[in-house]
């Protein structure tokens, strides 16, 4: 046999050995599901939908806006997904340095006793030197089996992923800011209502102490009166409970103390929010919301790591070469007859590994089937999320047409009351009766626009926040997910 033909029969010794490791039955068995697979979801008709950025400024309103700005800035949770992409950046680094050469310069010296019986020269025999190196070392893995190109592919999916949950994660923050901002904004108009309906039955009860003390009226009926006034008292202390804790909440939401939300002054919103969609959604439109395209890093990024598993069942090789001084003493290391040099490869196989190469890769399989399920979830929960929004917001406008009638028809009858008194057909009881009814009308208006304003923000909210899916650097393949 040829002397040149031996490596090569022992590297094909090798690669046969490698059937000892069988990975042929360990495969992910989940599926990605295609949003196109959900249909297209019927939705009341809304004309003409848009994408929107930083879709709160459209309420109007620096103090929100101000708010938002301020919890962007200062969050911590924003602050942790910042940490995470710089972190995933450096894992990308890492695995791209895998795929080149490695180059080190070493020194060492030993100071040993050699024996008297190894391979060394008589003269250092049983005597006490030290033993030097001065050499270049290089070497690169030959990445036959790609594994190192995938798990490349991993940490560029994992970087992605990163970035994009910190866009989710702006997202959730800036609509819960929103959120509680119009609850604040609700709360504000309620108190203003109830201060009035509490002057009116003032007003009411105490002619109803005129009259009851010329025997013109029932005790009962004062004592009515005087119910629904406590009750109302009472209704106002609660929404000052509650405003107290929605300016503590929007001061956390900003990351600042309770002294910020003291300052808040009333919200002075539109009344308005251009939220719209098409008659049909395309369910294939969600595949823009930041969670969403995160969730399809996540199993590109387990897709990977079932390849780099799958390619440790096979043989690596190693190419290494040095150049330097090798002496015994330091006397003579950089003599030119110290010169050592050397080149060639180096092969591994694991032949009984096959125990934990298998568990490694079935708990690979397993990681890539639970993040394409939790994206299938995800998909349909999104799904679930436009569709509530329209509902509420088509809900609350068509309720709010017919509470408006409601209003304008309790107007009407202070008008008529107004006209019966001033023919001495009614007191002016009767008119703070009809008055109260407006109120009454008034504060239900109230939680329909909150309903309305708070609908249409979520709409936005859950079709991406105002993200448009060309922000994301990185492109996912035909075949991404697929390991």
């Amino acid at each position: 046999m040829k002397p040149a033909a031996r490596p090569l029969l022992a590297a094909l010794a090798l690669t046969l050995l490698a059937g000892c490791a069988s990975h042929r039955d360990i495969q992910p068995r989940a599926t990605l599901k295609p949003p196109a697979t959900l249909g297209d979801a019927p939705l009341p008709s809304q004309p003409g939908w848009q994408a929107q950025t930083a879709y709160w400024t459209q309420f109007g309103d620096p103090q929100l806006d101000a708010l938002v700005g301020e919890a962007l800035a200062g969050a911590p949770s924003l602050a942790v997904a910042d940490a995470r992409i710089r972190r995933a950046a450096a894992l990308t680094d890492a695995a791209e340095s895998a795929l080149l050469p490695q180059l080190s310069a070493g020194f060492d010296s030993t100071l040993q006793r050699f024996s008297e019986h190894g391979m060394v020269s008589p003269t250092y025999a049983g005597k006490i030197r030290t033993n030097n190196r001065l050499a270049l070392d290089a070497g690169i893995e030959l990445d036959l089996w790609g594994k190192y190109r995938r798990a490349l592919d991993g940490a560029t999916a994992s970087h992605a992923l990163a970035e994009l949950e910190a866009v989710a994660a702006r997202n959730a923050l800036s609509a819960s800011v929103v959120r509680a901002y119009l609850e604040f904004d609700r709360l504000q108009a309620q108190q203003r209502l109830v201060d009035r309906q509490i002057a009116l039955r003032q007003d009411a009860e105490r002619l109803q102490g005129i009259r009851f003390s010329i025997g013109l009226e029932a005790e009962i009926d004062r004592n009515l009166q005087q119910q629904s006034l406590a009750q109302l008292r009472v209704e106002r202390a609660q929404l000052d409970e509650r405003l107290g804790l929605q300016r503590n909440l929007l001061a956390a939401l900003s990351g600042q103390g309770p002294a910020r939300g003291e300052r808040l002054t009333a919200p002075s919103l539109r009344g308005e929010l251009d939220a719209h969609l098409p008659s049909v959604l395309p369910s294939d439109l969600l595949a823009g919301r930041p969670d969403l395209l995160a969730g399809r890093w996540r199993v590109e990024a387990a897709a990977a790591d079932v390849d780099v598993a799958r390619a440790q069942f096979y043989p690596s090789v190693n190419l290494a070469a040095f150049l330097g001084f090798s002496s015994i003493g330091l006397d003579m290391l950089l003599d030119p007859k110290s010169r050592v040099f050397g080149a060639g490869p180096a092969i591994r196989l694991p032949i009984f590994e096959a125990g934990r190469l298998r568990a490694s890769l079935s708990m690979k399989a397993a990681d890539y089937d639970a993040a394409v399920e939790q994206y299938n979830a995800s998909l349909v929960e999104a799904l679930r999320d436009v569709c509530d929004q329209a509902r509420g917001l088509d809900g609350a406008t068509r309720q709010a047409s017919l509470a408006r009638d409601t209003l304008v028809a309790a107007q009407r009858g202070v008008d008529l009351m107004e006209t019966r008194r001033s023919k001495g057909l009614a007191s002016r009881l009767h008119v703070l009766g009809a008055q109260m009814a407006v109120l009454a009308q008034e504060r239900v208006q109230t939680d329909l626009r909150a309903h309305r304003l708070d609908a249409a923000a979520g709409l936005l909210r859950a079709l991406g926040g105002g993200f448009a899916p060309a922000y994301n650097p990185y492109t996912l393949t035909a075949s991404a997910g697929q390991p």
